[in-house]
């Protein structure tokens, strides 16, 4: 410690020190349900908060049969660039009947041990855990292992979510 002293003033170690740790608080992995996943928003309300999170979005309509909850509209909205859980991704917003009911994040295979640990620290012991999912159906979210993304869903769908994660646990599809 003295020959760092004498290389480096006092004053630089502390302003070293102190950059390290706000380096290190900005990559701490926050898996909490993101801000903008404001469930029950409709697309047009959503509008601006997709213009601030995404470096770019692009707003699709999709096929009703294949949301089987929507009944007019199945529409999902790409945002590229949404920093979530540590990292720039893609977003996936999906809304049926103009309200926002889910977010899938996609995140990697490499980053499932580490996503899966904040999990657990955050919210406890997974309800379902299977090669396909850890689910926190308690908090109406999910690590999804087949295809890497984290799922955040809304009160609305989470007895629909609750029941295929039950299934699902239970060894059917």
């Amino acid at each position: 410690m003295r020959r760092l002293v004498k290389i480096f003033p006092p004053l630089t170690i502390i302003a070293m020190l102190s950059a390290a740790c706000v380096h290190a608080e900005k990559t701490e992995i926050d898996v909490a349900r993101p801000d903008a996943a404001r469930f029950g928003e409709s697309l047009d309300a959503m509008a601006p908060t997709f213009a601030d999170a995404c470096d770019n979005h692009e707003v699709r309509g999709l096929e009703l049969a294949a949301l089987p909850i929507a009944t007019t509209s199945h529409i999902q909205v790409d945002c590229r660039g949404f920093y979530h859980a540590g990292a720039e991704r893609l977003a996936e917003f999906v809304f049926a009947d103009d309200s926002l009911v889910f977010v899938w994040v996609l995140t990697s295979a490499e980053e499932e041990p580490a996503l899966l640990e904040r999990l657990i620290a955050s919210y406890g012991t997974p309800t379902h855990d299977t090669a396909l999912f850890a689910a926190f159906a308690d908090n109406n979210l999910a690590l999804r292992r087949d295809i890497p993304e984290l799922l955040y869903y809304s009160e609305a769908v989470a007895p629909l979510y609750r029941g295929w994660f039950d299934q699902s646990a239970a060894g059917g599809q």
